[in-house]
């Protein structure tokens, strides 16, 4: 499938603020509501967006500590899945290449509960150690980076060529 330039400004309009109106959406592309409206279901459709969702504000729900936990395993990632998925603390998890088999973003109310979490990390089978990674501040957090579509090149002006 691909992408042209107003799909692109659609996607990037709706990184930085999904709660628009299909009426402002429409004028930041210059296209009526109708036609961003079916562009958005084929984007939906097509799989590039993949979900609509809501940023919050982590600490102001009581959860103020921000983790990731490398998890080094002697079993299959996909056995250990059931078990990691129980855990609602457990934001997001990656396969990941080196020393570790997984890498685990966690949010908790504090360190005690980030401690208890990495000891029922340590009791899944097949999980031989954890390595924890606290973070004391986000310094970078943007939506993904939309690559320079490539739009069509214009025919040269009659003349132009000949000079």
């Amino acid at each position: 499938m691909g992408l042209d330039h107003t799909d692109f400004l659609l996607i990037d309009a709706l990184q930085h603020d999904a709660a628009q109106r299909l009426e402002d959406l429409a004028r930041v592309v210059q296209l009526a509501p109708s036609s961003v409206y079916e562009r958005l279901r084929r984007l939906e459709r097509d799989g590039v967006i993949q979900r609509w969702t809501v940023d919050l504000d982590a600490a102001a729900l009581g959860l103020s500590v921000l983790a990731y936990i490398g998890v080094r395993s002697t079993r299959p990632c996909s056995k250990l899945l059931p078990a990691l998925e129980a855990i609602p603390a457990i934001e997001e998890c990656y396969s990941v290449a080196g020393e570790l088999s997984l890498l685990l973003k966690v949010r908790v109310p504090g360190t005690p509960a980030l401690l208890e979490l990495a000891e029922q990390l340590r009791q899944i089978p097949g999980v031989e150690g954890t390595e924890t990674t606290i973070v004391l501040k986000t310094q970078i957090d943007r939506p993904i980076a939309l690559p320079k579509p490539v739009l069509p090149k214009r025919a040269k002006a009659r003349g132009a060529e000949a000079t």
